[in-house]
């Protein structure tokens, strides 16, 4: 497989770099690694004006449901652990989720993809979202702020770990914390 484009460094388009991955894993659309037509997602799934304190500019984790839903067919729901510290935030966005661990739900093989909502070990309103799979006993990720070596694109699937205290665990450094809600898709 070739590698796909990383988002642009201090973007913040990863809900829509991880719908394009998920779109180009499935052959859903042809415009691979094209990022005006990441941009065109992008533009439809920011979160907007809000009173809780988010970026207007962050991808919707609701829109980004909808959109690989009404747009791709691809029927998605918003899920959460019950202790999940973005209960509040969606509450508070009037957003709902489904009580349960997308993590789980990809594991066991109910659903393949899975679109999970990461924290940052020193910021906890900042998200960024990465595609996920569960592949030969192991969980694999699409992560779109993977930039390697002389800043040429290359994300490619890596494999990781969520350790209990929900940090994510990969072959190299990441800030990433696993917040306990995701998008999953049927």
């Amino acid at each position: 497989m070739k590698p796909y484009v990383s988002q642009p460094k201090g973007s913040m388009c990863c809900g829509a770099y991880s719908i394009a991955y998920y779109l180009w894993e499935n052959n859903k659309d042809t415009h691979i690694n094209d990022r005006t037509f990441v941009d065109s997602i992008y533009e439809r799934i920011q979160l907007g004006f809000n009173t809780v304190g988010i970026s207007e500019v962050c991808s919707s984790p609701q829109k980004i449901a909808m959109e690989l839903s009404d747009n791709w067919k691809s029927p998605s729901f918003l899920c959460g652990l019950p202790n999940s510290y973005l209960g509040s935030f969606a509450e508070k966005l009037n957003m709902s989720w489904l009580d349960m661990d997308v993590m789980d739900k990809v594991k066991s093989g109910d659903n393949k993809y899975a679109i999970i909502l990461c924290g940052y070990e020193n910021d906890g309103l900042a998200l960024h979202y990465i595609l996920i799979k569960y592949e030969d006993d192991t969980f694999k990720m699409l992560n779109s702020s993977a930039i390697y070596g002389d800043g040429v694109d290359n994300v490619n699937w890596e494999e990781f770990i969520v350790e209990a205290n929900r940090k994510i665990t990969l072959s190299r450094y990441t800030p990433y914390i696993y917040t306990g809600a995701g998008i999953l898709i049927d």
